[in-house]
């Protein structure tokens, strides 16, 4: 893939290149003459601009949120994905239940999701097509006799119904189920 040098420094330059991308680049400054010469002439060019620009001071949040969004792109592992907490749309699955989808496997024909309830809301029983797992993260959920608490497990297993779901302090629950 061709590289274009002078995007490369100027980018160096303007310390817009974080972690690895960066220490690639600082590598590399070591040896090759046209990248040192690029990054010099950027800077030089950066330096009279701020001179040329006065003391006002541009507000931080616009270009922080940039600096935090290229951050949190490099710290992916390569083959993962990371959904950060917050992020992701939440949908109505009824009255004070919403979910968010996690991660669909179509080779496993499972989804991951997560399920929040508020004080009070009843999801109704309904008919297991597959093993659905749930483990309770925060709160408590009862179906009928039944009291989960955080960090408890529970399997319903294929063709298996419980009765309705309903929670006293509301609930975040992981669920794992068939597609």
């Amino acid at each position: 893939m061709f590289e274009d040098l002078d995007q490369t420094a100027a980018a160096y330059a303007l310390g817009l290149m974080r972690g690895s991308s960066r220490a690639g680049i600082e590598a590399r400054l070591s040896s090759d003459q046209a990248l040192q010469a690029k990054v010099k002439l950027w800077q030089e060019s950066f330096s009279m601009l701020d001179f040329a620009a006065g003391q006002e001071i541009p507000p931080a949040g616009p270009f922080d949120a940039i600096l935090e969004a290229i951050d949190a792109e490099e710290r992916e592992i390569p083959g993962t994905i990371t959904r950060r907490a917050g992020s992701g749309e939440w949908i109505e699955m009824a009255p004070g239940v919403t979910f968010t989808v996690l991660f669909d496997d179509p080779v496993a024909k499972r989804r991951s999701m997560l399920v929040r309830a508020l004080p009070g809301a009843i999801y109704e029983s309904h008919l297991h097509e597959g093993h659905e797992e749930c483990i309770v993260l925060e709160g408590d959920l009862l179906m009928g006799e039944l009291t989960l608490s955080a960090g408890d497990y529970h399997l319903a297993a294929k063709g298996s119904t419980h009765p309705p779901a309903t929670t006293r302090s509301g609930a975040l629950l992981y669920l794992s189920t068939p597609l």
